[in-house]
């Protein structure tokens, strides 16, 4: 099967760019996860556009420039996984690898109309952004998706039936300032419908949890500043991320330390979420795709910003390391895609809730 995988990763012969023009040298030999994919019979064709390191969930960078949505090329297809998710999308590959360290798995895969699993920490070799980030599936069906992950992980699973869930719904993003669009809305219960259609049990649930804020800034800034601090020409990566590097400084030793020891404690505390609820379900972001181009003349500060919205729902649980899905949902009033996240202890109760959901 063809497989594409993001810059981020990788892959024998190819230079792993990060989205950047920094790192000419190709790659001496694959990562873990290319090497399963190899064994398991996949073809790899290429890399996938990303931002510079991943930093935006918009796929523009001055390297690349902007990966525009298969669905209406006047819209961004998300990011950081934007170039797998649009590849897929378009039809190019049924499926493709993306790296997720705040959503960017998911993210895109919304924004495209796919499915979409960041598995949870540690199911997968490798980690992005210390600890915070994981390689995941992106594809077009949820058995595909799955049959990705097999690949990735190097088990296998058949698909099975889901027995009677307790599905806990959630419309509450990380901040009030970051309300989910009305088309969401609608898509998480229209979703809630067919799960009840289904003989699942759904009723609204508050999460309650320390804020993860301070934990995620912190490994997103060490993390990008590990991959600012490896490419071969460090003066040919874009100008913002050298201020990143700079105003980064700070997120090392006992603060990152710090940071790391909270990304377990909150995981210890939702994970008691899943002893009340099965499934949760939200949003999976909270406003709708930006135009192409929104990071055109943007700092920084100002491409955060703009981010925000993308990460309400997602950030969460890559702090607590928890596996999640977008699946599709419909369109928009804009004729763009629109996703839901489920989210458990389990992928493969992901999966198989997702093929469910996707059945004729």
């Amino acid at each position: 099967m063809p497989v594409l995988i993001k810059e981020e990763v990788d892959v024998r012969g190819v230079p792993t760019t990060y989205g950047t023009n920094a790192n000419p040298t190709p790659a001496a030999s694959d990562d873990e996860i290319v090497r399963r994919l190899r064994a398991s019979g996949a073809i790899i064709l290429g890399k996938t556009t990303m931002p510079a390191f991943g930093a935006f969930p918009f796929t523009e960078s001055e390297a690349r420039g902007i990966t525009r949505n298969p669905h209406n090329p006047r819209f961004t297809p998300g990011g950081s996984s934007g170039g797998s998710a649009a590849a897929v999308a378009a039809g190019w590959v049924p499926f493709a690898v993306g790296g997720d360290g705040g959503g960017s798995i998911r993210i895109p895969s919304a924004h495209c109309g796919l499915f979409g699993l960041k598995p949870a920490r540690g199911t997968l070799p490798g980690e992005l952004w210390c600890r915070l980030g994981t390689a995941g599936p992106i594809a077009r069906t949820a058995r595909d998706c799955a049959l990705l992950f097999d690949a990735l992980s190097g088990s296998e699973a058949t698909e099975s039936e889901v027995a009677s869930l307790r599905i806990g719904v959630n419309l509450q993003p990380a901040t009030p300032l970051t309300p989910p669009h009305r088309d969401h809305v609608r898509a998480v219960c229209r979703v809630a419908d067919q799960l009840r259609g289904l003989g699942h049990t759904v009723s609204d649930y508050a999460l309650r949890h320390k804020d993860p804020t301070a934990a995620f800034v912190t490994q997103f800034f060490a993390g990008i500043r590990e991959e600012i601090a490896g490419p071969e020409y460090p003066e040919r990566i874009e100008g913002r991320h050298k201020v990143t590097h700079l105003a980064g400084a700070w997120a090392q030793g006992p603060v990152l330390r710090w940071a790391e020891k909270f990304s377990d404690e909150l995981g210890e505390e939702l994970d008691r979420v899943f002893e009340d609820v099965d499934v949760l379900l939200t949003p999976t972001v909270a406003s709708r795709p930006a135009r192409a181009g929104v990071l055109s003349g943007k700092g920084m500060l100002a491409a955060q910003i703009a981010s925000l919205p993308s990460v309400a729902f997602t950030a969460l649980w890559n702090v607590s390391g928890h596996p999640a899905m977008n699946i599709p949902a419909g369109r928009g009033r804009d004729g763009l895609p629109v996703g839901v996240q489920l989210v458990a202890r389990d992928e493969r109760l992901l999966l198989n809730l997702a093929a469910s959901l996707s059945a004729p």
